[in-house]
């Protein structure tokens, strides 16, 4: 069953200097990126509440497959989801 936080869940990345994912901390664990699968720029609800976002689909070397996302606005970054 896939995990989804439609919000995200806060989470630690370090990343290079183009903004690209290297590694992530989630549930006190490191999560070594192995390969960016896919990535998408999302901004919409400019009307609303914009959101803008750079989402990756990336593999972990510990053996995730998950998608995170960087808020362009506020510069935090999310787990959106986790595929099992």
């Amino acid at each position: 069953m896939t995990r989804l936080w439609a919000d995200g869940k806060p989470i630690a990345v370090e990343a290079d200097a183009e903004s690209l994912p290297l590694r992530f901390t989630w549930e006190g664990e490191n999560h070594p990126i192995d390969a960016i699968l896919d990535c998408w720029r999302v901004d919409t609800d400019w009307w609303r509440g914009r959101v803008w976002r750079m989402v990756f689909r990336v593999v972990t070397e510990t053996g995730l497959l998950v998608e995170l996302y960087h808020d362009l606005l506020l510069g935090g970054w999310y787990m959106q989801r986790v595929y099992d």
